[in-house]
């Protein structure tokens, strides 16, 4: 089954600009052009006045973050007894053990 999401209704509206098929005037692209060319002087003269701004504050220098302390693993003694688990060998010593080939009667 392919379950749809039930759509919620925010009532919000966005405005979108219809695209024209058309290309541009000659005027529009220029009119474009010098808005675009204004906005960069806007944004280089804001910049320009944080940079001033920001070299006459004090450099606070490095932050000092508390390091966190490390767990120290704890040793944890080996079980005795009845629930103790059976004690396992590694494949590889399995290698080493010398097989009995023959039984004694």
């Amino acid at each position: 089954m392919n379950q749809k999401k039930k759509l919620v209704q925010t009532g919000l509206k966005i405005d979108v600009k219809p695209i024209s098929d058309r290309g541009m005037t000659e005027e529009e692209y220029r009119a474009k052009v010098a808005e675009i060319q204004k906005q960069h002087k806007t944004q280089e003269a804001l910049n320009k006045v944080a940079e001033q701004h920001l070299a006459q504050r004090k450099p606070r220098g490095p932050v000092q973050r508390p390091q966190q302390r490390r767990s120290v693993p704890r040793y944890v003694q080996p079980m005795r007894g009845l629930l103790a688990p059976d004690p396992r060998t590694s494949p590889f010593m399995g290698l080493l053990a010398i097989p009995v080939t023959g039984e004694r009667k």
